[in-house]
């Protein structure tokens, strides 16, 4: 019989399988720590929206406090022990798992624009490798004939196009990052020679490893959060997932409340209530899922950056905190670096927690957040039913 499970134990599950469930590491944070970290969420998404940070170096600080931030960019483009890909976004993956992605990249087909490309401009996609091979290290704009934008600030020019797809099919990858835009690179010059000339799974192995992976990560949760996770259809999820079932590689498992088969890894580590205090970035592996984290935690969640500001709810960036065993708050967050400051432009609590434990709470993260980003205080704005809870807190400490 599937082992049968709470809600309560659910949350637990979840929160304790990506790494949040208790206190930060009490030393100084080195590479390794970071490593780790990534290997355990086998996930970091990468976003280019830096209202306060840049995404992707945001859960590390959510799991490990303040750390320095250039320990991802050298593992990633130094060491090059972490690399680039598409997962169910652009994400940051342990070099070790290239090989489940080669399938896919060998799947891709050529349409659109890339299609245009190859009928109008015969030669083209082979002259920006040659260039690369020749120059190494290259942005899309330093390509020769590089072109001009088709559209407005999304749009790319006739280089970017052919460089995303040499990377889409792994001819290129990304070999170093400036001011985020992107630097390709053969990928036998980044990818080290020991995992890219390995064995390429097949497709369905290669799906069957990742959704392995997926369980590990998420620690709880059905066919579609696990194919969520690597972008794997919900059909294919599902028939790994059987797969690894029948292999005795994971278990089916009954949660609360949930009408669909769910799966957990063989061995649950604790259902015992986590010690979780942090914020978290929209897009940190335990809530970039929304439907997920809905289910789970009864949190309703959107991202309103392309929301009017007039509709918006919460705010344009907002970060869930996660406490104890829920999530139970949400801030929209600020970096003003000339000003010196954290704004809280907005804060919100959940309904039926405590205003002041939840407030306490939060701006002692708020504080280690603005520390971490050099920032030397705490502002509050106006909105929100948790800003006098907070204000209060505030003053306690000034």
């Amino acid at each position: 019989m599937p082992l049968s499970l709470s809600k309560q134990d659910a949350k637990r599950i979840a929160i304790r399988a990506q790494g949040l469930a208790g206190a930060r590491p009490d030393k100084p944070i080195v590479i390794d720590d970071v490593q780790r970290s990534i290997r355990a969420m086998n996930l970091l998404q990468i976003d280019s929206v830096n209202v306060c940070v840049r995404s992707h170096y945001m859960p590390l600080f959510s799991r490990l406090g303040s750390y320095d931030q250039n320990l991802l960019d050298e593992l990633v483009y130094t060491k090059k022990s972490v690399f680039e890909t598409w997962a169910h976004a652009a994400c940051f993956a342990p070099v070790e798992d290239h090989r489940l992605f080669r399938p896919r990249m060998a799947a891709q087909q050529p349409r659109h624009h890339v299609a245009e490309i190859m009928t109008e401009r015969p030669g083209y996609l082979e002259d920006v490798l040659d260039q690369v091979r020749e120059r190494g290290l290259l942005t899309a704009s330093e390509l020769d004939d590089a072109g001009k934008r088709s559209g407005p600030w999304w749009g790319y020019t006739t280089g970017k196009i052919a460089a995303e797809w040499h990377f889409a099919v792994g001819a290129l990858s990304i070999g170093d990052r400036r001011n985020f835009a992107r630097y390709y690179d053969l990928t036998e010059r980044v990818v080290p020679a020991e995992h890219l000339n390995s064995d390429t799974p097949s497709t369905e192995e290669a799906h069957r490893e990742m959704m392995l992976k997926a369980v590990t990560a998420h620690g709880i949760g059905i066919a579609e959060d696990f194919g969520n996770y690597y972008h794997v259809k919900t059909g294919d999820a599902k028939k790994r997932l059987a797969e690894l079932f029948e292999f005795a590689a994971i278990q089916q498992v009954e949660v609360e409340g949930w009408a669909d088969t769910a799966f957990a890894p063989l061995t649950i580590e604790s259902t015992e209530a986590t010690n979780a205090r942090a914020l978290l970035t929209p897009f940190d592996p335990l809530v970039w899922n929304r439907d997920r984290i809905d289910r789970i935690f009864d949190f309703f969640y959107r991202i309103e950056i392309y929301v009017p500001e007039k509709k918006r709810q919460y705010g344009y960036y907002v970060y869930p905190f996660v406490l104890g065993d829920d999530l139970v708050a949400r801030v929209d967050l600020k970096a003003d670096r000339h000003k010196g400051v954290l704004k809280v432009q907005s804060a919100f609590v959940e309904v039926e927690e405590d205003h002041d434990y939840v407030a306490a709470n939060l701006l002692n993260e708020l504080r280690l957040m603005a520390d971490w980003l050099g920032l030397d205080r705490v502002v509050l704005g106006r909105k929100g039913n948790l800003i006098s809870a907070l204000r209060s807190a505030l003053k306690k400490i000034a």
